[in-house]
């Protein structure tokens, strides 16, 4: 409610009471089920906590959009892509010189995402997934339980 109020989606009074009535019920509805989602996985009808797996949708949601999106902004150098991975092809294909393209679109300024941080975060996720695979066996040795492996 607070967001429509304060014109979070635009000005109160432009978009009426029943635009704002259906922006309200939209943000409770929405609210009311990702309550839902998380107790549904609490209570053990998922993997893991409901809380993490929201985090971690958020952070894959993020990784997305930094890499694919179709948002411009208006830099010192003209318009540019949001998204690293259009940018990329937008400096690849958009004629000029390929090499200074490249570069531009692997070593962007930091507000804007690079290819080279896209490029990290593929790496570090492969790492992870790749590790996670090993399985390290530890015998125990106890004067209890002798002979037992």
């Amino acid at each position: 409610t607070v967001f429509v109020i304060i014109g979070q989606y635009g000005p109160p009074t432009q978009l009426g009471p029943g635009v704002c009535l259906l922006l309200i019920l939209q943000l409770f509805m929405s609210g009311m089920l990702v309550i839902l989602l998380d107790e549904l996985l609490q209570k053990g009808y998922g993997l893991g906590s409901g809380i993490s797996l929201f985090i971690a949708t958020n952070i894959c949601e993020t990784i997305i959009w930094r890499s694919f999106s179709p948002e411009t902004h208006d830099t010192g150098r003209g318009t540019e892509f949001e998204g690293a991975a259009l940018e990329l092809f937008h400096q690849l294909f958009s004629g000029g010189s390929r090499m200074r393209g490249l570069k531009h679109a692997f070593f962007r300024p930091s507000p804007l995402p690079n290819v080279m941080n896209l490029l990290a975060t593929v790496v570090v996720f492969g790492i992870v997934i790749y590790l996670q695979g090993f399985r390290v066996e530890l015998p125990v040795k106890s004067n209890k339980y002798r002979g037992q492996q």
